[in-house]
């Protein structure tokens, strides 16, 4: 078995991955010190596949979240590239998905990060000694000295009870025999982008939602990308229970932004769309919302995605090691630099109790780096 050692290693080649990646060079991090690590074959692989399933035309996020640590590199990017003023949208300047694609890759490109890239390859457990973290993937042992966990939630996608074999979530791969009538549950900005796509490809379509469509710029309030705005959620320090009914409260993860929702209700007005809002009911073999009977046997469901639960996570055996802490809501109590163990450090939804409402979104990859790198950073150097 091939045997590596890194100073660092970075579980996971999605945004957040790349985003810690970019960062710890920019802020004086040596390429040799480094590896990044992930089951798919390419870097932001998940990433592309599902705004590509859905044909997502701009991020939820503005001009000044993206992978780089330095606010304006999207901007300068664009501006040195000459990307028309169409890849920004609105007064927040949402970036394009190919704009956001572009500048991650060629970021990557230009510190020869896929050097340092291990793709296609997958963790299977984490342990440690005295010093080290012990890495056993399905291919080698790596030892690190500090390891990031950058793995996301987008592996795990959440389906209805009420699903069968005929049903599907959207970002499961398309089958090759797409009908021409189609059922969309859900009324988020996956399943609006996912109407329009259909739409606009001929097809007639259904959509399903709990409620009226609702508008929401982001996923949550503007407030919580800042300190002032957090102040609140700062302040309930450890009490955990509270912090995950904040952050319930908080976000709006059935709602879109307002030109997508005016997208969809011009395509509803034009009767392009027939748009049911209630709950879906299984009664045998078929489909019903509030007593009528949905027509179509091609169901997608834009439900959602949810992280894995860590303790089914390679980093089980490290957990049951050290007998590391878990918050009543069962995920990882982490300090403010977002350190599990000592060197051990997560991102994503395991560090939303500490980040807040927008921990998940593009925005939280820059706050773990801010709160990750300078520490991690600064212990290179001294060593």
């Amino acid at each position: 078995m091939i045997v590596e050692h890194t100073k660092l290693l970075i579980i996971g080649a999605g945004v957040h991955g790349m985003t810690l990646a970019i960062s710890y060079m920019e802020q004086g991090g040596c390429l040799e010190d480094l590896i990044i690590i992930d089951r798919l074959t390419d870097p932001l692989a998940n990433w592309k596949q599902q705004t590509a399933s859905i044909s997502m035309s701009h991020l939820r996020s503005t001009r000044v979240h993206h992978v780089s640590s330095n606010p304006h590199a999207l901007k300068q990017f664009a501006s040195r590239y000459a990307y028309r003023s169409n890849h920004f949208k609105d007064t927040f300047g949402r970036p394009s998905l190919e704009l956001f694609n572009d500048h991650a890759e060629t970021s990557w490109n230009d510190y020869r990060l896929q050097e340092r890239f291990l793709g296609d390859e997958r963790v299977l457990t984490v342990r440690k000694d005295e010093t080290r973290y012990h890495i056993r993937t399905d291919r080698r042992l790596i030892t690190a000295d500090a390891v990031i966990v950058a793995i996301g939630q987008s592996g795990h996608v959440v389906l209805p009870e009420w699903t069968d074999e005929h049903c599907r979530h959207v970002f499961m791969k398309d089958p090759s025999d797409v009908s021409d009538e189609v059922i969309i549950v859900g009324g988020g900005i996956t399943a609006l982008h996912y109407v329009v796509k259909r739409a606009k490809q001929g097809h007639r379509v259904t959509l399903v939602t709990r409620r009226p469509l609702e508008v929401s710029q982001f996923d949550a309030d503007r407030q919580f990308m800042g300190p002032k705005g957090l102040d609140r959620f700062h302040r309930l320090k450890d009490d955990w229970t509270t912090k995950r009914s904040f952050l319930v409260r908080e976000r709006k993860p059935g709602s879109a932004p307002n030109d997508l929702v005016l997208k969809v209700k011009r395509l509803i007005q034009s009767n392009a769309v027939t748009h049911l809002i209630g709950e879906v009911e299984r009664k045998d073999d078929s489909l019903f919302v509030n007593g009528d009977k949905l027509s179509g046997e091609e169901v997608v469901c834009c439900t959602g995605i949810r992280p894995h639960p860590v303790n089914e996570t390679f980093l089980q055996p490290l957990m049951e090691q050290f007998n590391l802490p878990l918050t009543p809501c069962g995920t990882p109590v982490l300090t403010e630099q977002l350190e599990w163990a000592p060197g051990l450090y997560l991102t994503g939804p395991y560090a939303d109790l500490i980040i807040g409402p927008f921990a998940r979104a593009v925005y939280g990859g820059q706050e773990a780096a801010r709160r990750i790198l300078p520490q991690l950073l600064a212990t290179q150097k001294s060593v």
